[in-house]
C-alpha cells in the first residue's frame, strides 16, 4: 500500500503507522500497538481517537478491555468525500467573507512580500497568477522564464495550469533566455532575450503582483511582492524590454 497516497488523503506519519499495523494484524489494544508502532502510550490514545473520528479505525470492549481494529479500505473513500463536503462549505465561507478581508489589506500602505518554498509554495502562486488574472483583468508577464524548471518542479500541476490559461484565454508575454526551450501555451507571445542578459532568477508578474522565482538546485524559494505601484514598475520594465528586444 503506497505511504504517500495515504498521506496525501489527510493522515498523518503516526496515524498511518497505526493503521497499516492494524490492516496486518487485526485487533488489537492500545498498549500493544504503543509497543509495536513505539508511539508513547498516551499518543497512541490520541492517534487511535483521531483514526475513530476520521471513521478507519473501530474498537469493542470485551471483558473490560479495548481492542481496536481497522474498518473496511472503503471507509477511506467516505473520509475523503468527507473531507471534500468540508472544504467546498469552508471555501463558500471564505468567499463570503472576502470583501472584509480585501479591505484590511487594501488598508496597508506598505507592501506585503511573501515568500513561498518547494512544490506547494509554486502551485499556490500557479493558482494565484489565474486568480488574480482573471481579476484584474491584466496579462501575464516573464522576463527569463524557466519553463522547464517550472514544469519539473510542479509536475502535472503546471501542465494544467497551462491548461487553465488556455480554457480562460488569460493572455501573456514571456521574454525567454536564449537557451531555454519553450513550452508552447496559447494566448501567449514569446521572445528570446540575447545571449548576453542573464538574471539569476525568473520574474513573473500577474495582476498587481509580482514574484521573484530562485531556483537553486533542486530547491526552489520564491519572493512575492504585492503591491500595484511596484508591480507596475515593473510591467513598464517588461514592456521596455519586450520593445527593445527583437
Amino acid at each position: 500500500m503506497p505511504d504517500d497516497i495515504l498521506l496525501k488523503a489527510g493522515l498523518s506519519v503516526r496515524e498511518l503507522s497505526v493503521y497499516r499495523l492494524l490492516l496486518a494484524e487485526g485487533e488489537l489494544m492500545a498498549s500493544a500497538i504503543a509497543k509495536k508502532t513505539g508511539i508513547i502510550r498516551t499518543n497512541a490514545y490520541d492517534v487511535l481517537n483521531s483514526l475513530v473520528k476520521k471513521g478507519i479505525v473501530s474498537y469493542m470492549v470485551r471483558n473490560g478491555k479495548k481492542y481496536f481494529r481497522s474498518t473496511e479500505p472503503e471507509k477511506l473513500l467516505d473520509y475523503i468525500d468527507a473531507q471534500r463536503r468540508d472544504l467546498e462549505e469552508t471555501k463558500d465561507e471564505i468567499a463570503k467573507i472576502l470583501p472584509s478581508l480585501r479591505a484590511v489589506d487594501a488598508s496597508s500602505e506598505r507592501p506585503i512580500i511573501e515568500i513561498y518554498e518547494g512544490k506547494e509554495g509554486m502551485k499556490t502562486i500557479l493558482a494565484m497568477s489565474v486568480r488574480e488574472s482573471l481579476r484584474t483583468r491584466k496579462e501575464i508577464l516573464g522576463i527569463s522564464v524557466q519553463q522547464q524548471k517550472c514544469r519539473e518542479l510542479a509536475g502535472p500541476y503546471h501542465a494544467r495550469w497551462y491548461a487553465d490559461r488556455e480554457k480562460r484565454r488569460i493572455k501573456s508575454r514571456y521574454l525567454m533566455p536564449s537557451h531555454e526551450r519553450i513550452i508552447p501555451v496559447q494566448h501567449t507571445s514569446f521572445k528570446r532575450l540575447p545571449r548576453a542578459a542573464k538574471n539569476p532568477s525568473e520574474i513573473f508578474i500577474f495582476g498587481d503582483i509580482t514574484a521573484q522565482f530562485l531556483f537553486t538546485g533542486n530547491l526552489f524559494t520564491a519572493i512575492v511582492i504585492k503591491d500595484k505601484a511596484i508591480t507596475q514598475t515593473y510591467r513598464d520594465y517588461f514592456d521596455f524590454l519586450w520593445k527593445t528586444v527583437k
